[in-house]
């Protein structure tokens, strides 16, 4: 299970960070219309964390090295994902932050990219011997 959700990270993140990267005025327009529509839209983005990282951390529980940071990043998913779900007003705040300024999202594209990477190096290291 843990060699799924590897590559279920792998494909996921670098999809993401790319996409975050090459179109962050993109991103900054779909975040200010969740921002338009309230708590509503703070729960949605919050769900769609929550919702990553429980898959994350269902199918990934080893807190073994190069793994852990997969965890670790499930369990940070699920943070963020379930404070915007108890705090929107919270959630709206950074969402507003984000569609002012596109260039974040670049940032947060390279994280999401290291984090696609990390996820190959894991199914590299981990990789069934052939021998």
């Amino acid at each position: 299970m843990e060699r799924a959700v590897e590559w279920f990270v792998a494909i996921t993140s670098l999809a993401i960070g790319a996409s975050h990267s090459l179109r962050p005025r993109d991103w900054a327009v779909a975040f200010r219309q969740l921002h338009a529509c309230g708590r509503p839209g703070a729960f949605a983005n919050g769900g769609l964390s929550l919702f990553t990282g429980a898959a994350i951390v269902a199918g990934h529980s080893s807190w073994a090295w190069p793994g852990a940071v997969i965890t670790g990043f499930g369990w940070l998913l699920v943070l963020k994902g379930t404070g915007a779900l108890l705090a929107p007003d919270k959630a709206l705040q950074s969402m507003a932050r984000g569609n002012r300024a596109p260039q974040g999202f670049v940032v947060a594209g390279v994280m999401a990219l290291v984090i696609g990477a990390w996820a190959c190096y894991c199914l590299w290291v981990n990789a069934p011997s052939t021998s």
